[in-house]
């Protein structure tokens, strides 16, 4: 994400959106009874003489849109924001009506508030910031399957399951075979997503030394790809070997700190704080009575949340908690961290002190 042009007194900043991530950071940004302005194409029907159907015409057009339903679509890629039309560039494009701006990859949008929170503005700058750090992609491998994942601002993006059948014992001339092919489909794979998403590392772990061999039939194979190439070991390969490189922070080393694996660490710290009676609270109510005791330490909040009825009051607890020097941390419903959260009713914060 690129920021172009800020207007504090008015409320509007100008943004361009460059990935996936900034979209998912967007939804997020943007809310009910905000006005965003972007050039978009719009339908315009044209009249025509009475034996001849009316025909409809795509003009492009300037619009500003009173957000009432953002939507995010990422298998096409889109973030839509849909509304009453309150800004047109043009005469013939009537005010009132409902639009859709989508906006993609590449899209240049002017998101005005009557309120930044301070959560939104850390977002901005949590994606400026993201959009300079290396793309991580995941690949747990064992036996003749592999998961590969990417590293996203809201979570894992699992890409691709491989699979194949390798036959039987382990030095057996046909599996050797099969292995070999198994081996070229996960690295072209690889290859693919290295040059479509822009991936900088990859780490491949596993268990035993399958990984290894991978890793050396890389080297034989596409030197070029292995360079790029760290390994880790894990207790098992699939779905779970991913989120164990997350939880062991293999990609914190990878470069510096991921959202990801810093939202999974405090979630699984407030759970062991639940299981021994400890330094933690977790529930509406609960937290909102350590926030008014300025006993909170960090804050969890489930970006779901911020979406739902309760927005506002969750808004001013996160900036009540910030006034009394707490960390805020909003996190993904889209890993397992979020999941576990959620569980505990999308809020929870480790404290400085009982208050019990």
């Amino acid at each position: 994400m690129e920021i172009l042009e800020e207007k504090p007194k008015e409320g509007m900043v100008k943004i361009k959106v460059e990935t996936l991530d900034d979209l998912w950071h967007l939804y997020h940004i943007i809310s009910e009874g905000d006005i965003v302005y972007a050039k978009t194409l719009r339908k315009q029907a044209q009249r025509s003489d009475s034996l001849r159907p009316e025909r409809v015409e795509v003009i492009p057009v300037f619009l500003g849109v009173k957000a009432e339903k953002i939507s995010l679509h990422r298998f096409a890629n889109q973030l839509r924001i849909t509304g009453p039309i309150i800004y047109t560039s043009r005469d013939d494009v009537p005010l009132g009506k409902y639009h859709t701006i989508a906006v993609e990859s590449g899209t240049i949008i002017t998101i005005q508030k009557e309120r930044w929170r301070p959560h939104h503005i850390e977002r901005i700058k949590e994606a400026v910031e993201a959009s300079k750090r290396a793309k991580v992609m995941i690949v747990a491998i064992e036996d003749g399957e592999a998961e590969i994942a990417i590293v996203r601002e809201y979570g894992l993006d699992f890409i691709a399951s491989i699979r194949h059948n390798l036959g039987g014992k382990r030095y057996n001339v046909k599996r050797e075979e099969e292995e070999k092919k198994f081996f070229h489909d996960v690295a072209k794979t690889m290859l693919e997503l290295f040059e479509r998403e822009k991936i900088e590392r990859a780490i491949v772990a596993g268990p035993g030394f399958y990984k290894e061999d991978f890793v050396k039939f890389l080297k034989e194979n596409y030197p070029e790809l292995a360079k790029k190439v760290v390994t880790d070991d894990t207790s098992m390969g699939g779905r779970t070997g991913v989120y164990e490189v997350i939880k062991r922070g293999t990609v914190d080393k990878v470069y510096m700190e991921n959202r990801v694996s810093k939202e999974i660490k405090l979630v699984e710290k407030v759970i062991e704080e639940i299981a021994k009676n400890g330094l933690v609270a977790y529930g509406l109510k609960e937290v909102e009575e350590a926030i008014n005791y300025g006993a909170v330490d960090t804050l969890l909040v489930l970006d779901e949340l911020l979406k739902g009825e309760n927005r506002e009051k969750i808004e001013d607890l996160m900036e009540l908690a910030r006034n009394l020097r707490a960390n805020v941390v909003v996190v993904s419903s889209e890993h397992e961290g979020g999941d576990k959260l959620k569980a505990l009713g999308g809020i929870a914060a480790l404290l400085r002190f009982k208050i019990k």
